[in-house]
């Protein structure tokens, strides 16, 4: 996995996208505890308002669409994900048999 504190992740991005480069980086979903512990030592964020923050993070995942909540309190990117609607595009043909 990436560095969490290394050259590639900027303490100044928002905290979205920080997790979303987070994801990206390590290329698997993550439980959202483990991503925003990471959020927060980029960003340097200590124990103050904690709650608050974790709340405010959480938020901005489910409001943002880039991120997909995959169950169990783990968090992955929506691109990974197989597009569930594509096959209602296709011309009837294409499903018979």
């Amino acid at each position: 996995m990436a560095n969490p504190t290394g050259a590639e992740y900027n303490p100044h991005m928002s905290e979205a996208d920080l997790a979303h480069a987070i994801l990206k980086a390590t290329g698997t979903p993550l439980y959202f505890r483990d991503l925003f512990e990471q959020v927060m030592t980029i960003k340097q964020l200590t124990g103050k308002n904690k709650e608050h923050i974790m709340a405010g993070i959480h938020t901005e995942l489910n409001l943002d669409g880039r991120f997909i909540h995959v169950g169990k309190g783990v968090w992955g990117l929506k691109e990974w994900m197989p597009d569930r609607g594509s096959h209602l595009n296709q011309p009837d043909e294409e499903w018979d048999n």
